[in-house]
Parts: structure tokens; sequence; C-alpha cells
């Protein structure tokens, strides 16, 4: 968890320096987004001595915050901040009671636009940390590396003001046969393939300045 917080207080810095050379070098702007959305998918394993089970997370709501700003004429830089809290379709006989979780993006990328329209298109995408917090006590938290990929579009509605809409695939990256949420003697979840995976869809107000 201290990983993943000192690095949501780096990314919004870092973007900020960034905005401010592209600004001085290019008159450029820089862009706050709020975000709301629907988070999908997340597979995990449980393995015990009698069998393997699947875990499905369930899908919930998601929250984030996407800083952007101008690299050149056509691309942006930015820092994306996204939070759901979901929940285990169950745990079984595992070790935990609690099946709350805490999933938490913070990445760092940029966009490049495909369609230059009325509503233009782009695509988006960026590198960082998953950060998985359970709420059971018992259990501990995992930071990995991760990316992401998506598209987006914005509809203007003033000069500093604008509606976005777009979808973002999740990878985070683990080892192969590899295991999480563990407390000092047991582990709750084992993951099977390199890759774990999760999309989003989202809404939100990018305001300008």
């Amino acid at each position: 968890m201290l990983a993943i917080a000192r690095l949501l207080v780096l990314l919004p810095l870092i973007s900020l320096v960034f905005a401010t050379k592209a600004y001085a070098a290019q008159n450029s702007y820089f862009e706050v987004t709020p975000l709301i959305g629907h988070r999908f998918g997340g597979d995990f394993e449980i393995q015990d001595a009698v069998a393997t089970s699947t875990v499905k997370l369930t899908e919930d709501i998601n929250y984030g915050l996407l800083f952007a700003w101008n690299v050149d004429r056509k691309r942006q830089g930015e820092v994306l901040i996204s939070h759901s809290n979901t929940e285990f379709s169950s745990l079984g006989s595992s070790i935990a009671s609690n099946n709350n979780l805490s999933i938490t993006y913070a990445h760092i990328g940029g966009n490049v636009p495909i369609l230059n329209e009325a509503v233009p298109l782009f695509v988006t995408g960026g590198i960082g940390l998953t950060n998985f917090s359970p709420e059971d006590s018992l259990l501990a938290n995992e930071t990995r590396f991760s990316m992401n990929v998506g598209l987006a579009t914005k509809i203007a509605v003033t000069e500093s003001l604008s509606f976005r809409f777009g979808g973002r695939l999740y990878a985070t990256f683990f080892n192969s046969d590899s295991y999480i949420f563990c407390d000092e003697e047991d582990c709750a979840i084992s993951i099977s393939s390199n890759l774990w995976i999760q999309s989003e869809v989202n809404v939100g107000v990018t305001f300008t300045f």
C-alpha cells in the first residue's frame, strides 16, 4: 500500500511538471477530468487439496481522475487514477472471512487522435501500478505492474468544458502459477496466467485551464 500511496502523490506532481513545460513551450493547456463508470472482469482461482475453483469479482462502479496536458499539437500526456470497491463472488473455505476488495490503477501515459471530426476519436494508454487491497485484515495488500489501452472521445460544450466518453482494457502482470493475498501461512488466491485482465467504460467532465 505504501508504494501505491507514493505513486498517487508523485504522478499528479509529475503531470504538473510536464504540463508547465508544455505550456511554456507551446502555450498549451492543462485538463482535469473526474470520471465515473463501470468495471468488468477479473477472475481468480482458488486451489485446495481437493479441487480448483474459479472466483469472479462482482461488477461495480469505478471512480477516477484524469490529468492531461499537451505534448504537441496532436498528442497529450496523461496521468490516470482509477479506483473501484468490489467483492469476490465467494472465497469458499479459504482463509479469508471478508470478501470485499479495493482495486486502484495509477498510470502515466498519453493519447493520440485517430479521427479528427466533429466528434473526435483517440487512442489512449499508459503504464503504472495496480494495487489490490483486501478488507480482510488477515490478507496482505498486493501491488503489481500493469498497463492499459483504450479509446475515448470528447464533445466540447464550451472552450473550457467538455464531456468525455471512453473505455479501457487493463492488464496486470503476474508470474504464472503465483499466489496472492497471503497471510503468514496460507494464500487465498492463485494466478494461472501471466496477465490478469479487467475492462471499464466511463464518462467524465473535462475542465480545461
